[in-house]
Formats: C-alpha cells, structure tokens, sequence
C-alpha cells in the first residue's frame, strides 16, 4: 500500500513539473519580444531624428535620389540568368545495332568499292585498247611506207634506162631498210656487193681507154705559108692555111685514139660493142702498145680492159633479175 501511495504521490509532482514548465517558456518569450520592440523603436527614432535633420539641411532628396541610382544600377549590371544548356552534355549512348545490320552495311560498302574499282579496270582496259589500236595504225603506215620504198627502189633497178650507179645505189639503200628478214637481207647485200664491182669494173676500164688514148696522141703540123711583116698582108694570109698533110700512120693512130675514146663513152651509156668490132679495137691497140714500148708479139701485155663484155652483162642482167623477181613476191611479204 506504501508503494502504491509513493508511486502516486511522484506521479502528481511529474504533473506539476510539466504544467508549470509551458508558463514559465511563455513569460521568456513575452519578455525577448519585449526587448526586440524596444530596440526596434530607438533605431526608428534614430532614423527618424537623423532624417529630419537631413531634411532640415536639404541634404535628404539628393540622398535618396542618390541611393535609388545605385541601387538601379546595381540591378542594371547583375546578369540575367537565364537557363542554358550545360556547356558539357554527356555522350548520348551508343545505340546497340543488331549484327544482320552492321553485315549488310559492310556488303554494301564492299559492293560500291568493288564497283568502283571494276570501273577503273573498265576505263585502264579501255585506254590500253586504244593504245594498242593507235599503236597498230602506227606499225601498219610504217610498214606500208617501208613497202612502198622498197618497190620505188626496185622499180629505179628494173627501169632499163638505169644504169649501174644507180642500180648499185638502189641495193644498197634496199639493203638498209628495216623490216626485212635474215635472208632478204643477206640477198641484197650480195646484189650491192655485185652492182658496186660492176661499178668498179667499168670504171677501170674507162680510166685504161682514156690513158691509151692520150698515149696514141697525134703531131700537129705548122702552117707552112709564112707570115708577112706587113700588118695587112699578114692579115690576108692569115684568111689561108698549108699545112702538111698528115701521114698514113698518124692517120691510123688518130683513128685508133677516136675509136678508144668513142668506146669509153658506150661503156657509159652501157652500149656494148660487138664481139668482132671490140676484138678488132683490142688487137690493134695492144699491137700498137707493144710497138711503141718495142716489145715482141709473144711478150704479155696487160691493157687493163676484158676480152669482151658477155661477163658484165651477166652481172648487170643478174642485179635486174632479181629485183624483178623481187616485186612480184605476193603483198603480204615484205
């Protein structure tokens, strides 16, 4: 029972302690305000007693005036703020592609560089065509021009009013044309051999006919009418000459020097003597040689000229002959 009466009598005080603490907070806070009101009012009869002695003094307007301009320049000068997107905005994130999409985008890119790279071949194949065709055209004039020298040349060998300087010519200008093979080579060069010691030939015998010639030199006689001292009897005997008549021998050498000269010019324009007419001019000249160097008819006497012609015109034909033969090979040969 004692117990019961202690627990209610502490009971009662706790009660008392909590209904009296709520006064007591309320006096405190009645008296802080009180404080505050007080201070509050002196600040206001401050303010108040300095600003009636601004006004008194007229130093109160230009105050306040002065005090508005800074104060709407200081909201002038602060910057807006306005609502911007961040200066860092962070990488968006990666979009999963599926596999099939990403092959077929890599299938289409190497089909477009595929294409590309077919159309460049294309254009390469088409230039290199061209090249070849107008490489072609160029081998194809040249060797229709290379054809047409070569007939041009055995056309000049083949023309009977050629002669054998311009035959040996011809071969050889055929002999230096490009194109031709092994053999056609070889066959003109052996043609150019022969027409040059055909040259060679009729030039040496020319050269022997004209020395014998001019070894077989006739005298010439004076006039035997002399001349007057007299200007005008000189003159009117001058009008006449007496000579003496060239003897039967003179005669004969002057004939036999004619004859060798007239055959050096046939050589020329290659007119050959007859056999008998050239073997009756061989004798006499090498009989009158042998005279005048006072040798015996059995001595050997080199003339430097052939017993007849029948072997130059065997040359001679052989250089036509070919180039004849040459001509009528088909087109398609050079």
């Amino acid at each position: 029972m004692e117990n019961e009466k202690d627990m209610s009598e502490k009971k009662s005080e706790a009660e008392i302690v909590i209904s009296a603490t709520p006064s007591e907070t309320t006096a405190s806070e009645k008296k802080s305000s009180g404080g505050l009101a007080k201070f509050a009012g002196f600040i206001l009869l401050v303010l108040i007693i300095i600003g009636g002695g601004l006004a008194a003094n007229g130093q109160l307007m230009p105050l306040l005036e002065s005090l508005q301009t800074k104060f709407a320049s200081q909201q002038s000068s602060e910057p807006e703020i306005v609502a911007s997107e961040p200066l860092y905005q962070p990488a968006p994130e990666p979009e999963e592609v599926e596999p099939e999409v990403v092959t077929e985008s890599i299938n289409v890119s190497a089909s477009a560089e595929a294409e590309a790279l077919l159309s460049t071949i294309e254009q390469l194949r088409s230039e290199l065509q061209s090249m070849e065709a107008s490489q072609r055209s160029l081998q194809d004039g040249l060797i229709e021009q290379q054809k047409m020298n070569l007939q041009v040349r055995l056309r000049w060998i083949t023309d009977p009013a050629s002669r054998a300087p311009q035959i040996q010519l011809a071969w050889e200008e055929i002999s230096l044309l490009p194109g031709l093979s092994s053999e056609q080579r070889s066959q003109a060069e052996s043609m150019q051999s022969l027409a040059r010691a055909t040259v060679q030939s009729l030039r040496d015998w020319q050269a022997s006919l004209h020395k014998w010639a001019d070894a077989l030199a006739t005298p010439v006689h004076e006039d035997i009418i002399p001349t007057p001292e007299h200007p005008w009897l000189a003159w009117i005997t001058g009008q006449f000459h007496l000579r003496q008549a060239p003897t039967q021998e003179a005669r004969r050498l002057g004939s036999l020097r004619e004859r060798l000269l007239s055959a050096s010019r046939s050589l020329t324009l290659e007119r050959w003597p007859s056999d008998g007419e050239w073997q009756s001019l061989h004798a006499e000249l090498l009989l009158q040689v042998k005279a005048m160097r006072g040798q015996s008819s059995e001595t050997a006497t080199d003339l430097g000229l052939p017993e007849n012609f029948a072997a130059i015109q065997k040359d001679l034909h052989n250089l036509r002959e070919s180039a004849r033969l040459w001509s009528q090979r088909p087109q398609g040969e050079y």
